[in-house]
């Protein structure tokens, strides 16, 4: 089977990747830098995820992605599951620039309207380049990414790392929910830096629904049309300091 068609001239080769990208130039006038400045170092953190979404062989990644940083802290939401995240995406899709819901596909901007139009968000900002999230990681929360999804990343190796080969690929969003500057990862020789994503492929997958993916290899998706969203306010509650996720030090062996 060939690729896939989205919108706007976008193809994929699995249904499951159809995040579209859609960039609005006011988005440069809201960087989450203005709020984790660039004095702040870069530290470990890690932000729990206690729930696990599977969107089948289906798409509705972007719907997926925002329900996982959703179910994430600092600030929860209960009652998150299969269901609402499809809903998120059908929202999605009803906000985004193309007319009409008969095709696959959104964007990370689409979604990010549809959790303010549901209530559960006032304000988003983007973070520009590597950086931007590392510090929001750090300090201040979880980050929904869209990037290039390519045929080398559909199966992590036993430790969960990702390699991200050229070659076959559609648009994936999917949560960034930690970074860790120094992990050990199992069977690697040594320590790397490396993010930590929560897909929405089900539990099974990966280690335990997650992979890592080296900080290097995050730089260049984000610089090839890649975005990254993160919420600022949110309806249910104010955002508290960042807790340091035990899970993702444990595994990663990670001395803070």
């Amino acid at each position: 089977m060939g690729p896939l068609r989205l919108k706007n001239g976008n193809t994929t080769i699995d249904p499951r990747l159809d995040r579209v990208p859609e960039f609005d130039k006011r988005s440069k006038e809201y960087p989450i830098r203005m709020l984790v400045t660039e004095r702040a170092p870069l530290r470990s953190a890690g932000w729990a995820c206690p729930g696990w979404l599977d969107q089948g062989r289906e798409g509705a990644c972007v719907g997926f992605a925002w329900s996982h940083e959703l179910i994430a802290t600092p600030v929860q939401v209960p009652g998150v599951n299969d269901s609402f995240a499809r809903g998120v995406y059908q929202e999605a899709q009803r906000l985004d620039e193309w007319p009409g819901e008969n095709y696959s596909g959104t964007s990370v901007l689409a979604g990010a309207k549809a959790v303010v139009a549901r209530g559960y968000m006032e304000e988003y900002r983007w973070a520009f380049g590597v950086d931007d999230v590392l510090r929001t990681l750090g300090y201040f929360g979880p980050v929904v990414i869209g990037v290039k999804w390519y045929e080398s990343m559909f199966d992590p190796a036993p430790n969960g790392l990702l390699e991200v080969s050229p070659g076959g690929f559609g648009g994936h969003a999917i949560l960034v929910r930690g970074v860790s500057l120094k992990a050990r990862l199992d069977g690697q020789r040594g320590t790397m830096p490396v993010v930590r994503l929560r897909n929405s492929w089900g539990r099974d997958w990966g280690v335990d629904g997650d992979c890592y993916l080296r900080i290097e290899d995050l730089e260049k998706l984000l610089k090839d049309k890649g975005e990254a969203c993160v919420p600022v306010t949110r309806k249910s509650g104010p955002l508290s300091a960042p807790e340091a996720d035990s899970d993702l030090l444990r595994e990663t062996g990670e001395i803070v």
